[in-house]
């Protein structure tokens, strides 16, 4: 997937809407457009307006989901800039920017919830009542309305002074001009009618349809919801990001990753407006049941006000990263796998579902694959693209402990058998089973291996690869199987080393990819030589707020966990070695801290969002992705799986 086009990076974002970390927005999304049909129609009933069918109103709901796309879009492929192309310019502001924009968003999201709950409008007319008049009058008012507001702020703000003073500062200013201290009364009646024609402009484009007010509030949501989102990157993401990153870093071409990014958002979005569309058919049902309506009304505010909470906690985000983890992480990568692949015409459509199934995975010649038979899993299959007189061999080798009997079949791309291979009639070299599979194919077109267990109940890895033989010149026909064999065997040989371990890559269950920095202690350090450790790498910064709030359990983990085999490799971007010094003494860090100065690492890790965490077992193989604040639970979920004799 090196040569990543719009086209395809718009499937891909399509394909994405059924992975699971996508599944936290849908809810949300529904809860914010279903509290808008609903508050469309309460009003209609309320007012006695006759039901407007009209094309032009019937649209008014998908423009709704377009703003929500748009907005998304915008922020998705800011955050993307920012994080990769100019993570050097802008890279420090990323953490405080969209923890800003989901507390703000989540903020206003429950004033949405309120307002469509009809709350809001009721508590407006209560303060307007005569009896409650002294209390818009009393500049005390004013006064606690400034301190309150002044606390959101520095929260907003993820408690950044620099950012909060001059705010506070602002809106103090601005109140006192307006006369919120001298003339309370006269300024919070003015103020109740900006907010009340606020509220309403925003909602009445339900209803009106060249309204422009409530699209921009759906944009909004749209940002918000993006922001408290993290994505699964899978391997076409992963490679726009990376394209992103290095076409800013080294060409200036910052437009080609960011139209990338666009167009994977926009293909995201595509199933958002679908079901906008499908909503819209619910206003039908909704009418019949208008003598409920108020009980749906609170209903779909009190989801709204949840789902505020959620996204300005940072709830909703912690969930996401949760479903972009483990199994839910294998998924989302076969599903863009074998999803692009089919558009690629590297996987038939007869072979998406397996493909999706993890029973078959499409593998490129002369590459390793990993395998299983575990349980119910007593088979898997790879598929790859051969081409006529190609002579290729199906290697299988066994990853940790003894090599259980297996077949091994190997289909044409008519589906029909070419030949088989059975693992107890092979030669075994170095763990190397000779000799499995070896044809001469006869045309071009995916072909099939299956790989399939003899005894019940084997449990087993395996790495696999089909490759093309390599057949030494032999000087007569009766040395010419000895010398075919040895050919193999010679051949193999030369990769035996790296096929041992998995590849190197960025999945769960790939070999960490090496580097080499220099710690702040200016001592040289390659990654591979803390092999035989449990390593926590991760990728942070001293501006980074998130990044200051779980150092001090990495510390406390790392004093308890060190002798036992544990290490921390922390590496900053954008940052200063004077800086992480300073950041070192003030909290007391005694593991490694190194500089990323030139940025390739976090290029090579294709690093998104700070804090970003691998965990990397003994072995030197990716055991756990994270993306955001690690806690301590999750930290001591990681030592009963490191440590599980304790």
């Amino acid at each position: 997937m090196e040569n990543v086009t719009f086209g395809l990076a718009l499937i891909a974002g399509f394909l994405s809407f059924i992975s699971p970390c996508v599944l936290p927005l849908v809810p949300a999304y529904i809860g914010y457009m279903g509290g808008r049909l609903t508050h469309n129609i309460a009003r209609q009933t309320a007012s006695g307006a006759a039901v407007d069918v009209r094309l032009g109103t019937r649209l008014q709901m998908m423009l709704h989901g377009i703003a929500f796309v748009a907005g998304f879009t915008i922020i998705f492929v800011l955050i993307g800039l920012l994080t990769t192309a100019l993570a050097s310019i802008a890279g420090q502001f990323v953490g405080t920017f969209t923890v800003s924009i989901g507390r703000i968003g989540g903020v206003v999201i429950i004033f949405f919830g309120l307002q469509f709950m009809g709350v809001l409008p009721r508590f407006f007319r209560g303060l307007r009542a005569k009896r409650y008049a002294g209390i818009l009058d009393s500049a005390l008012l004013s006064v606690a309305f400034a301190v309150v507001c002044s606390g959101l702020i520095y929260w907003a703000v993820v408690e950044e002074l620099v950012i909060a003073l001059p705010l506070i500062a602002a809106l103090a200013l601005a109140m006192f001009i307006n006369g919120a201290f001298t003339q309370p009364a006269i300024f919070w009646n003015n103020a109740l009618d900006r907010i009340e024609a606020l509220l309403y402009s925003d909602t009445r484009g339900d209803v009106a349809e060249t309204s422009r007010e409530g699209l921009v509030g759906s944009a909004f949501m749209g940002m918000v919801f993006s922001a408290g989102w993290t994505p699964c990157i899978g391997p076409l993401l992963g490679t726009i990001l990376t394209v992103a990153a290095t076409t800013g870093a080294t060409t200036g071409d910052i437009a080609g990753g960011m139209l990338l990014l666009a167009a994977y958002s926009i293909g995201l979005g595509i199933p958002f407006v679908i079901t906008a569309l499908l909503m819209d058919s619910a206003q039908g049902i909704l009418r019949r049941l208008q003598r409920h309506m108020r009980k749906i009304e609170l209903s779909s505010g009190a989801l709204l006000i949840a789902i505020g909470l959620l996204v300005a906690s940072g709830q909703l985000q912690s969930l996401s990263q949760t479903f972009s983890q483990g199994e839910f992480a294998d998924f989302t990568f076969r599903v863009e796998e074998c999803g692009v692949g089919y558009f690629e015409g590297r996987v038939e459509l007869s072979h998406v579902g397996a493909c999706l199934a993890g029973s078959l995975t499409p593998v490129a010649l002369n590459q390793s694959a990993s395998g299983y038979f575990k349980g119910d899993v007593t088979h898997h299959e790879y598929l790859f693209h051969g081409v006529a007189n190609t002579q290729i061999d199906v290697e299988v080798r066994s990853v940790g402990g003894e090599t259980p009997p297996f077949e091994v079949e190997l289909f044409s791309p008519e589906d029909e058998l070419l030949a088989t291979g059975d693992s107890a009639d092979s030669i075994v070299v170095d763990g190397m089973m000779y000799p499995l599979v070896e044809i001469l194919l006869a045309e071009d077109g995916l072909h099939r291996a299956v790989i399939s267990g003899v005894s019940a109940g084997t449990e087993a890895r395996f790495r696999v690869k089909v490759r093309e033989a390599q057949p030494l010149a032999v000087e007569s026909d009766q040395d010419s199987g000895l010398a075919s064999l040895a050919g193999r065997v010679i051949n193999s040989l030369v990769d035996i080393a790296e096929d041992l371990a998995p590849p190197a890559g960025l999945a769960e269950g790939n070999r960490a990819p090496d580097f080499t920095l220099t710690t702040v202690d200016g001592e040289t350090l390659q990654l591979s030589d803390l092999r035989g450790n449990i390593v926590l790498l991760n990728f942070w910064g001293t501006w980074c707020g998130p990044c200051r709030r779980e150092m001090p359990e990495f510390q406390k983990a790392f004093e308890e966990r060190h002798d036992q085999g544990f290490e921390i490799l922390a590496v900053a971007f954008n940052d200063t070695e004077a800086a992480i010094k300073d950041f070192r003494d003030e909290f007391g860090l005694t593991f490694l801290l190194a500089l990323d100065d030139s940025g390739d690492v976090n290029n090579t890790y294709a690093v998104q969002t700070r804090p970003s965490t691998y965990v990397i077992d003994r072995d030197g193989v990716i055991a756990l992705k994270h993306f955001g604040i690690m806690t301590e639970p999750q930290l001591q979920e990681i030592f009963r799986d490191a440590f599980p004799d304790e």
